[in-house]
């Protein structure tokens, strides 16, 4: 009989974990999916206010150009004022060609990563943080010297 509740003890145990594992992993995978959804909202979200943003400046440069070769023209022929802005938007595109790392692709990434690995961000920040504080600290005690 002993031996027997022993067995008994152990399938029961075992059904237990093996419910326990499919919980937790059901809940894992749920946890998964949310924090999926929040961060490709975060992702799409900072794509379309970009979106938005190039397509103000287009009409922002449309219309700025317009009116700036009307005022052009009013001095010189019509001709020189469209040949003017043109110069003018092919120096802005090789300007913007030239500093596309600087303007576009750094800051880009840097809040994409911010967006997808915020709470590694977030702790190697305050890891830091608290070592300068450390520093800072024994600087002032004079328990280090530089």
């Amino acid at each position: 009989m002993d031996i027997l509740g022993k067995f008994t003890k152990k399938s029961e145990r075992g059904e237990k974990t093996w419910k326990d594992t499919k919980t937790y992993l059901s809940q894992r995978y749920d946890l998964l999916k949310l924090e999926f959804l929040e961060k490709s909202t975060q992702l799409l979200s900072v794509i379309f206010s970009m979106l938005i943003i190039i397509v103000c400046a287009l009409v922002l440069a449309i219309y700025l150009s317009s009116a700036i070769i009307h005022w052009i023209s009013l001095a010189l022929n019509p001709t020189w004022a469209y040949t003017i802005i043109c110069l003018l938007f092919v120096g802005i595109i090789v300007f913007v060609f030239s500093k596309k790392d600087v303007l576009f692709v750094k800051p880009l990434i840097r809040k994409f990563s911010r967006i997808m690995y915020s709470d590694e961000v977030e702790e190697i920040e305050t890891e830091n943080m608290v070592k300068d504080a450390e520093i800072e600290s024994e600087t002032k005690k004079g328990g280090r010297n530089e």
